[in-house]
């Protein structure tokens, strides 16, 4: 175990006696160093670290009141005591008020006092400097902690549902949205798989009045049929074999909140009727339950699918249809609304970017024309997925038009510059007819079916590979590497 540390006592006294008695009564407990001048205890107190400045008023040239006030500015830390044998009230009063004492007694003055005294100092001395050490680490804790907040706040903004819309049609969604939100009947969000339904559900979350409550989002879909129920309402220990406790539903963890249904289209018959009756009464039974249970919930569902005519096909309860529907919105696919391309793909750089902690790369006018001329089958989704590469392969880089790797239109040609003019027998129609294939005994190959189909439309097309890759459906350039890979000349 480490010896407890020594308290360091500088004394300064002009008369040598005075200062070998201080020593040797005080030197067997402590550390002591003793000077004659306040010159030289002002230097020594310069070359090394001191508890406790201990000094005589009356010494020549520098008095024992300015000593103090001057190591109290240049050095604060270290404690400071006066011994005096003199009523010299005016030099005790600058000693006081600039020297900023811990104590002053009077000569002669007792050695266990002035040793308590010390050691008071002393313990004075490290508290204000833990104290210090303290406060210090307080601040650089709070400036992390800001900094944390911060960061959580820029990523919890980018989180919060935002809805980007420039185009006529998604200005629409938000009218409905802001009109919808205001009240607490039930939505039906219809559009493509990716077009954004889940954010649309979001947003009136957000600006309802149960914003202060749970959104919880579920893909019907995504649920094996038989768990649905469970999932949805809950269980009480023992309804089934494997609930060894009771587990709450998502309707009951969305009280007071919304409870998204996505995929809606796929909830089986039974389950449909369940959520007719929870949607009519508020009101529903756990797995099992002896009592049902309410709950305030507001309920939104999408769909990629025609409910209607599901409905009208007996595939659908059209009971539950018009419940559901009492306020439809129908979310335009991306191709539809191309006027958000830009404000889309912008913000879904930065959302990567900030991600992934990287710089976000940098789109040109090409780029923008690229992704105009897109179809994007995958809707919103797909863009945010492109961008999320770009920001993987081309962090804080211009990105151009061949670095977005877009597949081509089928049936056009896999460059974005303007085609070169044709010519009459490249766009001349192949004559009509079938390709008859004769399957050998022992099987085939795909590849070597490819190849077959391949010669033999490029036959027709008497060796012209525009007319071949057109009526094929296929661009120039992904015709041509598929003869070369298949070893093919045209």
């Amino acid at each position: 175990m480490e010896a407890p540390r020594r308290v360091r006592v500088l004394y300064a006294d002009d008369e040598a006696d005075v200062r070998e008695v201080f020593a040797a009564v005080l030197g067997e407990d402590l550390d002591v160093v003793t000077v004659e001048s306040g010159a030289e205890a002002l230097a020594e107190l310069a070359r090394a670290d001191y508890d406790v400045l201990v000094s005589d008023m009356r010494m020549d040239p520098m008095r024992g009141s300015d000593l103090l006030a001057a190591a109290f500015r240049s050095h604060p830390d270290t404690q400071r005591i006066l011994l005096t044998g003199y009523s010299d009230h005016d030099d005790l009063a600058v000693a006081v008020n600039e020297g900023h004492l811990f104590a002053y007694l009077q000569k002669p003055w007792d050695q266990a006092l002035l040793r308590l005294t010390i050691q008071r100092a002393s313990e004075a001395r490290h508290l204000e400097l833990e104290n210090r050490r303290l406060l210090a680490e307080l601040r650089n804790r709070n400036k992390k902690l800001e900094q944390d907040i911060e960061a959580v706040t820029r990523v919890g903004e980018q989180r919060r549902p935002v809805l980007l819309a420039d185009s006529r049609a998604m200005l629409k969604v938000l009218e409905e949205i802001d009109a919808v939100a205001e009240t607490d009947v039930s939505v039906l969000i219809s559009g493509e798989t990716g077009s954004g339904k889940e954010l649309v559900a979001a947003t009136i979350h957000e600006r309802s009045a149960r914003k202060r409550g749970r959104f919880i989002a579920q893909n019907l879909a995504a649920l094996p049929p038989d768990l649905m129920t469970s999932e949805l309402f809950g269980h009480v220990k023992g309804a089934f074999t494997g609930a060894q406790q009771a587990r709450r539903g998502l309707f009951e963890l969305a009280d007071g909140g919304t409870l998204f249904l996505d995929e809606i289209g796929e909830a089986p018959h039974a389950l449909q009727a369940l959520l007719l009756r929870a949607l009519e009464t508020r009101e529903f039974w756990p797995v099992g339950a002896s009592e049902p249970r309410r709950v305030d919930v507001r309920i939104v569902a999408a769909t990629n699918r025609d409910l209607l005519a599901l409905s009208q096909a007996g595939q659908f309860r059209s009971d539950l249809y018009y419940r559901l529907a009492v306020c439809p919105i129908r979310v335009p696919p991306l191709r539809e609304r191309p006027e958000d391309l830009h404000a889309l793909a912008e913000r879904a750089l930065s959302v990567a970017a900030q991600r992934m902690n990287r710089q976000s790369p940098r789109l040109g006018q090409e780029a923008f024309r690229a992704l105009e001329g897109h179809d994007w089958p995958g809707n919103v989704r797909e863009l945010i997925n492109l961008m999320e590469r770009l920001c993987i392969y081309f962090p804080g880089k211009d990105v151009s038009a061949e670095d977005l790797n877009l597949p081509p239109r089928l049936g056009t040609s896999a460059s974005l510059a303007p085609p070169p003019p044709e010519s009459a027998a490249d766009v001349a129609p192949l004559p009509r007819g079938n390709i008859q294939l004769e399957m050998p005994e022992g099987g085939t190959t795909f590849d070597a079916l490819e190849r077959e189909i391949l010669a033999r439309v490029l036959e027709r097309a008497e060796g012209n590979q525009s007319r071949a890759a057109r009526s094929l459906g296929l661009s120039e350039s992904t015709f041509r590497s598929r003869l070369k890979r298949l070893g093919l000349k045209g």
